[in-house]
């Protein structure tokens, strides 16, 4: 199988991130490609430069990334897998730079690998996997001293990491048989083991995707009108302050005594309702409800309301005047989450 395991070195420099190195080994472990290059827009990049160590200096004489862009994109055009560590990162850039090609279905991020294989034995969060040094160092990895956070040592040892990685995943999903004495996975095995892996990783950011979907829906009377408000979380009752005579009696603690202190900073929020003298909430709650999509929602439930918005002025929350069968539509009303 052809691989290119990648990896990049940048300006780190926001919309104007340039790179300045980009190193790739074969699935042979051969550095076919080690390259500096000097950026077209910026002139320093002093935070950057004191993790990779290129200096303005190094790269002065250098060529232009787009001036061997033609040679770069030959190597990815006849891979087959792209490999690297927060993949993400590099190919971003590189397709910012002209790079064509590098489709999901092409890449295998080392990182979703090792949480593919130690996510459970660990508690390891999908968007918490450790650095590539202690990814390495985990694997068995020894650097070279000084040499971590080159482009060729790190995309390095990301090639070591893989293949240490891809037989141990194929080994505990019990994927296919394989003797000790082999040394090298077949392309078949390969497969196997990219493909099982791309499916946990769509069922895992799916399922975040549908957590992350979930949220409530308000309807809130305020002196100025009926407030619409979408929260991530529930609004949750304020605890009770105790009386004046210490037993503890204080104000109602309903949901509706809670919008104050749950909402007043636009928590998660669409839209907040408003406060009155010394903090004190003269809102109340019509009515809530709990929904696959509350994006979503808010957005059906704006345009359903938005002939009985109140007049407003610019930067100003939007309050509605609803009737009670509006509260009852509102109370009706649910979604699905579609990814």
């Amino acid at each position: 199988m052809h691989i290119a395991c990648l990896d990049t070195e940048s300006t780190s420099t926001g919309k104007f991130n340039e790179i300045l190195e980009l190193a790739i080994y074969s699935a042979r472990g051969e550095l076919i490609l080690n390259s500096l290059y000097k950026p077209k827009r910026n002139r320093r990049w002093p935070h950057s430069e004191r993790v990779h160590g290129i200096s303005p200096l190094m790269v002065q004489d250098k060529p232009h990334f787009q001036d061997c862009l033609r040679k770069i994109q030959k190597i990815f055009d006849r891979s087959q897998m792209v490999l690297g560590f927060a993949l993400d990162n590099d190919i971003r850039i590189l397709e910012q730079s002209g790079v064509t090609g590098l489709v999901p279905e092409k890449c295998l991020d080392v990182r979703e690998l090792f949480w593919g294989v130690y996510g459970d034995e660990l508690a390891m969060d999908f968007y918490h996997v450790p650095s590539l040094i202690k990814c390495a160092e985990f694997c068995g990895y020894v650097w070279e001293e000084g040499s971590a956070h080159s482009a060729a040592a790190d995309a390095k040892a990301t090639l070591y990491c893989y293949e240490v990685l891809m037989r141990k995943f194929i080994q505990k999903y019990e994927l296919c048989q394989l003797p000790d004495e082999q040394e090298k996975l077949t392309d078949e095995q390969i497969y196997l083991g990219w493909r099982r892996l791309q499916e946990m990783v769509r069922v895992e950011l799916h399922n975040r995707a549908v957590e992350k979907a979930k949220g409530w829906l308000y309807l809130i009377d305020c002196p100025e009108g009926v407030l619409l408000v979408a929260r991530k979380k529930p609004l949750a009752a304020r605890k009770s302050k105790p009386s004046a005579d210490g037993t503890g009696a204080g104000k109602d603690t309903g949901i509706g005594a809670g919008i104050a202190a749950a909402t007043a900073t636009g928590n998660d929020a669409y839209g907040a309702p408003s406060r009155g003298e010394a903090g004190q909430s003269k809102s109340r709650v019509l009515a809530g409800i709990e929904l696959a999509d509350y994006a979503k929602g808010y957005d059906v439930m704006y345009a359903r309301f938005k002939d009985k918005m109140l007049p407003h002025g610019p930067g100003e929350k939007n309050y509605y005047r609803l009737t009670e069968a509006d509260i009852e539509e509102f109370k009706l009303y649910t979604n699905v989450f579609e990814a």
